[in-house]
């Protein structure tokens, strides 16, 4: 069986990233009146992402050959990734109807559970989650997902 090259997967993946973000720069503006428009940095930085690219992907094909099994995580680290991936997701999907302190609470409390006690952990999500809240919505006006109940 042959091994996949995880090094050509992360670039191809990284160049495509880089190549989107080269096309929509595009539709901004690159100058301005007063000097560089908004469109100036994100064709940059995107143009030199895409060459870097490019250097990892012959660097990993000539050189550097990494296996998807070196780099993936094996055992209790496995099964801490598939939470943390798992309590992401979830978050993402609850956030637009539950509101983002109820759903940051109980993602907190998801990737923080067995690490402390439940009441520990519950205080310790419940706090986080207002403070940021707290921060992002009151203080610098983000707007974000709220029920029913305005948090």
């Amino acid at each position: 069986m042959r091994s996949q090259n995880a090094g050509v997967w992360a670039g191809l993946i990284i160049l495509i990233f880089g190549g989107l973000m080269f096309v929509q720069s595009l539709s901004y503006q690159y100058s301005s009146k007063l000097g560089p428009g908004p469109g100036m940095f994100p064709l940059w930085l995107s143009g030199i992402l895409i060459v870097f690219s490019f250097l990892y992907i012959i660097r990993s094909i000539r050189k550097e050959r990494i296996t998807f099994a070196e780099i993936l995580p094996k055992g209790k680290d496995s099964k801490q990734l598939l939470k943390v991936l798992t309590a992401l997701v979830g978050f993402i999907l609850i956030v637009p109807f539950i509101g983002f302190i109820m759903a940051g609470i109980i993602f907190l409390f998801i990737l923080l559970s067995g690490e402390y006690r439940w009441y520990i952990n519950l205080l310790i999500s419940i706090g986080v989650t207002i403070l940021l809240f707290w921060v992002f919505h009151g203080l610098l006006s983000v707007p974000l997902p709220v029920n029913n109940f305005g948090f």
